[in-house]
């Protein structure tokens, strides 16, 4: 990330602002229950996966944690990741009357969509907090470390939103076939189902996903008895891809940029 892009933040605070909170009121514009809506996503997700797997395939989480906890504690980072990631995708297209104005910062409309991305995984995380309180789950300060594993999701997110939505502008297949993507990665990263059920061979390959370690350090963190964090040679794996996405996503996103205009 460039020095430029900071200045920008602050440059551009009072705008990047108002554009997160418009896009949170377009979401809901037109309903009767506005907001509502927010909370209502999320509770009914958590109720549709806990009938079927929790009571329809009697899924198990792991000893000592109960699923429908284990479950939400993973599903609340990946809902966050998707919905935000698509929703980043679309920003550079979805606001041409703003791109075309050659003083508009491009770059800060990612960083719009992720902030207004936090205000849905706020709720989720008051979802979350609950049932912690309702298991009965002691806190501790170390608890508070998920809040290392949001700061890992959102620069994650910062790096490929760059990367796709710059992209996006030239090949609009882009959107079509991350719906795809991130659905087989949901089904593909231990959300649902625990690492264990995987054949032995398989399971080293979660290794390779940062989906994965961001996931199992919100469960580490949060419903393990005693905190559990991830190896440092996975902290350096994850790092080491979200800082190369970061490097590649704002070069080709600035090197693109000048295109945007005459493209959209």
């Amino acid at each position: 990330m460039s020095i430029n892009f900071f200045h920008n933040i602050v440059r551009y605070r009072s705008m990047i602002h108002a554009l997160s909170l418009r896009d949170m009121q377009i979401r809901y514009a037109g309903t009767l229950g506005g907001t509502l809506w927010a909370f209502a996503h999320p509770i009914a997700l958590v109720f549709i996966f806990y009938f079927v797997f929790a009571i329809g395939f009697r899924a198990q989480g792991p000893a000592g944690t109960p699923f429908v906890l284990w479950f939400v504690c993973g599903l609340a980072p990946w809902f966050f990741f998707a919905e935000t990631l698509s929703a980043i995708t679309s920003s550079i297209t979805n606001n041409g009357h703003l791109v075309t104005k050659t003083v508009f910062p491009t770059e800060i409309l990612p960083l719009v969509h992720l902030i207004s991305g936090l205000f849905t995984h706020t709720i989720f995380l008051f979802v979350l907090c609950g049932m912690l309180i309702f298991f009965k789950i002691s806190f501790s300060i170390d608890r508070l470390g998920f809040l290392y594993f949001l700061i890992c999701n959102c620069l994650l997110l910062l790096g490929l939103g760059w990367l796709l939505s710059a992209l996006q502008v030239f090949y609009r297949d882009i959107g079509q076939g991350l719906t795809i993507i991130l659905t087989m990665l949901f089904w593909a990263t231990p959300i649902v189902w625990p690492l264990h059920i995987m054949p032995l061979e398989y399971q080293s390959l979660m290794f390779y996903n940062p989906a994965y370690y961001i996931i199992e350090g919100y469960r580490g963190v949060l419903t393990s008895e005693i905190v559990v964090w991830p190896s440092a040679l996975e902290t350096a794996y994850f790092w080491s891809v979200t800082s190369l996405l970061l490097i590649l996503g704002n070069y080709v996103f600035h090197r693109l940029k000048p295109e945007f205009a005459d493209v959209i």
